[in-house]
């Protein structure tokens, strides 16, 4: 399963553990499968990488980047931007404006990724508390007419 492939290789990264999500019932994956955007990015019938998107809580045209990951052998082959391009279209498709993301502090090599595809730092807490050691990024989504923020690296 790709997110516990992302929960072993990148543990640094996100707030579950391999062994928390891997003693979850079958019911809680089903439950995100209906509640959150999934995109999964299969190459040569592999899964490579994954990005999920949710509704922020209080901001009705906010949509959150979560999950985002990409296997080590799959990275800087464009994975990461095709699944944020899915990402973008969904959040778009729900009237969206604005994605908002957290990306751990040392994370560079992620952080130089988002900046290359529009993100910027966001130091205030509209959209939200963030965790310690996390810098909060967000990006405006552009409309489909509109290319002046790049959405493939």
């Amino acid at each position: 399963m790709i997110r516990l492939q992302a929960l072993q290789e990148a543990p640094y990264a996100f707030g579950t553990t391999v062994a928390e999500a891997s003693s979850w019932p079958a019911a809680r994956w089903e439950q995100q499968v209906d509640e959150v955007a999934t995109f999964v990015a299969v190459v040569g019938g592999e899964d490579v990488g994954v990005v999920r998107g949710i509704p922020h809580p209080d901001l009705p045209r906010v949509r959150e980047v979560i999950g985002m990951w990409v296997a080590p052998g799959a990275r800087r082959r464009h994975v990461g931007s095709t699944l944020i391009r899915a990402v973008t279209d969904w959040a778009r498709s729900e009237d969206a404006d604005t994605l908002v993301l957290d990306v751990v502090e040392e994370n560079t090599g992620a952080i130089t990724f988002y900046e290359r595809l529009g993100f910027g730092f966001f130091e205030g807490e509209a959209f939200g508390v963030r965790a310690p050691g996390e810098r909060r990024m967000v990006r405006a989504i552009p409309t489909v007419e509109d290319h002046s923020t790049p959405d493939t690296v």
